[in-house]
C-alpha cells in the first residue's frame, strides 16, 4: 500500500508526544508499505532533523514544504508577531488567552500549498492520504483527488477549547466564535473518507457531535524502553513540552496548588521537556527544569510520575511511557481518559489539589503500593499498548478504509 502522510510536525527528534505517535507507527510499518511524508516546515532547525530522519528511514520519501517562503498569507506573519508581543509584554492578558484558544487554525492554506500537495500525492501514487493534527485539518476540503483521505485526530480541539475556557466569562461574540470554531472542525472532519481517533472516548464524542464518516479507533504507539520495577528514588517527575497548552496549564496548577501540600521527603520535582521558562525553577521547593533528555529512562526510572492534565482530549503518551518503564503515576480523570488504567490498581487518580498531593505522599511513603502500581501499569502496557499490537491495529484500519465498497 502507498501511504502519503501530511503533517505539520516532523516526527524527529522525538521531543513531543505528537512526533512519537507518528514516528512509531511509520517506523513499524515502513518495511511492508511505501510511505511518503509531506510536512510543513517552519525553518526552526528542521533541516538537520529532516536529514537525520532520512538516514533512519532511507525507504521513506520525506518532502518539506517551506511555508515561510511560499505558503502563508501576510496574516500568518501578523499573527506570529502579535502572539509573540502579547505573550512577552502582557502574559496575563485574559482576553488574549481566550482569543488564542479560539483561533481556528495555525496553518493558512494557499493555492501554492494545495498545488504542492496534489502534485506529490499524484506522483506518489497514493492509495491513502493520512492527515495529522489540527492545523492541517482543512486539507481534505481542498483535495479533489480520487484517493482515500483519513484524518488522525490526536486531540479534539473543540473539547480542549471547552475545557480551557470553562472558567472564563466569555462575551457573546466569543461564545459565537467558540461555536463557529467547533462547527468548522466538524465540517472539515466530514470532508474525509474516515476519521481515526486515538481513544474510544474521543470516537464516542464525535459520534454524538455529528460526524457522518466512518470512525476508527487506533491508539498511538509508544516505543518506550520496557524496564522492570525499581524502588522510589525520591524524585517526582513531569514529562512534556511547554508548547502544549494542557501541559502549561497542568504544571502551573501543580506548582501553585499542589507542591506546597506535599509532606513526603522528596529530593526534587523535575520538569522534563522543551520550552519551560526559568520562572518554573524554584530552589526552595526543589523544582528544576531538565529540558530535553536524550534517554528518558535516566530521568524517569524510579520516580513518581505526575500527569496533572486538566484539559484537552486524545491520548497521553507520557502515561504510556511511564507504564512501560514500570514507573507509577498520579494523574487526573482527564489525564487517563480513554486509557485502560484503573485507580488503585495501575495508577492513582486525583481531581483536586489536596487529593493529588495526598496520592503522591501515599506512593512515597508506601513501598508496597509503589511496587504494586508500577507492576500493574507495566502489565496494562504490555497487554494493550505495545508497538507491535498497535501498529498491527493501525495497518488493519488502513486496509478497511481502502477496501472497495460493495
Amino acid at each position: 500500500m502507498n501511504i502519503t502522510i501530511v503533517t505539520n510536525i516532523l516526527p524527529w527528534p522525538l521531543t513531543s508526544g505528537g512526533a512519537q505517535a507518528q514516528f512509531n507507527i511509520i517506523n513499524a510499518l515502513r518495511k511492508s508499505h511505501k510511505f511518503t511524508l509531506i510536512f510543513t516546515q517552519d525553518g526552526r532547525n528542521t533541516v538537520k532533523a529532516m536529514n537525520e530522519l532520512r538516514d533512519i528511514w532511507p525507504e521513506v520519501d520525506i518532502i518539506p514544504f517551506m511555508y515561510w517562503r511560499q505558503l502563508c498569507y501576510p496574516q500568518f506573519f501578523k499573527d506570529k508577531v502579535e502572539r509573540a508581543l502579547k505573550l512577552k509584554f502582557i502574559p496575563e492578558n485574559v482576553r488574549f488567552q481566550v482569543e488564542r484558544t479560539l483561533k481556528p487554525y495555525g496553518v493558512y492554506f494557499s493555492n501554492d500549498f494545495v498545488r504542492f500537495l496534489k502534485k506529490h500525492i499524484v506522483s506518489s501514487k497514493a492509495d491513502l492520504v493520512e492527515v495529522n493534527f489540527f492545523p492541517c485539518l482543512p486539507t481534505a476540503r481542498f483535495m479533489s483527488l480520487p484517493v482515500k483521505k483519513v484524518f488522525v485526530h490526536h486531540e479534539l480541539r473543540y473539547i480542549r477549547n471547552e475545557r480551557l475556557l470553562k472558567n472564563f466569562k466569555l462575551t457573546d461574540k466569543e461564545k459565537e466564535q467558540q461555536e463557529r470554531v467547533k462547527q468548522e472542525e466538524i465540517a472539515n472532519l466530514n470532508c474525509y473518507d474516515a476519521v481515526i481517533t486515538l481513544t474510544d472516548t474521543d470516537a464516542g464524542i464525535l459520534k454524538q457531535t455529528g460526524i457522518d464518516v466512518p470512525l476508527y479507533v487506533s491508539p498511538a504507539a509508544v516505543n518506550a524502553e520496557v524496564l522492570p520495577y525499581s524502588p522510589w528514588n525520591g524524585k517526582i517527575v513531569f514529562v512534556g513540552g511547554f508548547g502544549h497548552i494542557p501541559n502549561q496549564e497542568g504544571m502551573e496548577w501543580f506548582v501553585e496548588n499542589v507542591a506546597d501540600k506535599l509532606t513526603c521527603n522528596y529530593k526534587s520535582i523535575d520538569i522534563v521537556g522543551l520550552g519551560w521558562p526559568s520562572s518554573f525553577d524554584d530552589n526552595d521547593r526543589r523544582i528544576h527544569r531538565l529540558g530535553f533528555v536524550e534517554k528518558l529512562a535516566d530521568a524517569v526510572k524510579g520516580s513518581i510520575m505526575i500527569v496533572p492534565i486538566l484539559t484537552g482530549s486524545g491520548m497521553r503518551m507520557k502515561i504510556l511511557e511511564s507504564a512501560a518503564m514500570s514507573v507509577p503515576f498520579v494523574t487526573t480523570s482527564v489525564g487517563v481518559e480513554g486509557l485502560d488504567f484503573k485507580n488503585n490498581e495501575s495508577c492513582l487518580l486525583a481531581d483536586n489539589a489536596g487529593l493529588f498531593a495526598a496520592s503522591i505522599d501515599r506512593l512515597a511513603n508506601d513501598p508496597n503500593l509503589y511496587k504494586q502500581l508500577a507492576e500493574g501499569a507495566s502489565k496494562v502496557f504490555g497487554s494493550l499498548y505495545s508497538v507491535e499490537a498497535l501498529s498491527l491495529k493501525r495497518e488493519n484500519v488502513y486496509k478497511q478504509i481502502c477496501q472497495p465498497k460493495e
